[in-house]
């Protein structure tokens, strides 16, 4: 069996050697800037036609796929662990985006009173009585919030 999957390689390894020589002797030559470009394109579908087969031939498809299989996994592993993460961001730029909610605005959000001091993309900072109070943005969106002032100041957007 491993004397075919030599012999299949060597095979596969001189046919690719001759079409790739055959399509430079005619890039060399002069055709014209589209033309060019197609046998450039026949370059490259030959190139994944060949190393595809040799991965094949050598049953690293198995592997790849073990690989991307993993991958995918650790991806979705990451992604669900940038869920709270995201959900500020979005909350963050609903809050930007709405006109009642402004720098200096003042309000109470869960029995805590102040001034909008800040608002960023994954928190709100209100300025409370000689503190300072962090709201993620998620809350800020999802609790009852109750705006006193809504006079039109400028939105202090920082990233």
């Amino acid at each position: 069996m491993l004397e075919q999957e030599i012999f299949g390689t060597l095979l596969a390894s001189v046919v690719f050697l001759l079409l790739i020589a055959l399509l430079r002797y005619f890039l060399q030559r002069k055709f014209r800037q589209e033309t060019r470009k197609v046998l450039y394109f026949a370059v490259v579908l030959l190139s994944t036609v060949y190393f595809s087969y040799i991965a094949y031939l050598w049953r690293l498809f198995e592997f790849v796929v073990g690989v991307l299989a993993t991958a995918g996994a650790l991806g979705l592993l990451f992604a669900l662990s940038l869920v709270p993460y995201v959900s500020d961001i979005f909350a963050g730029i609903s809050i930007v985006l709405d006109p009642r909610i402004n720098v200096g605005s003042e309000v109470e959000i869960d029995g805590k009173r102040g001034v909008i001091t800040e608002i960023t993309l994954t928190r709100t900072i209100i300025s409370g009585d000689e503190c300072l109070i962090m709201v993620p943005n998620k809350k800020f969106r999802d609790s009852v919030v109750v705006v006193y002032s809504t006079k039109p100041f400028e939105k202090v957007f920082k990233t």
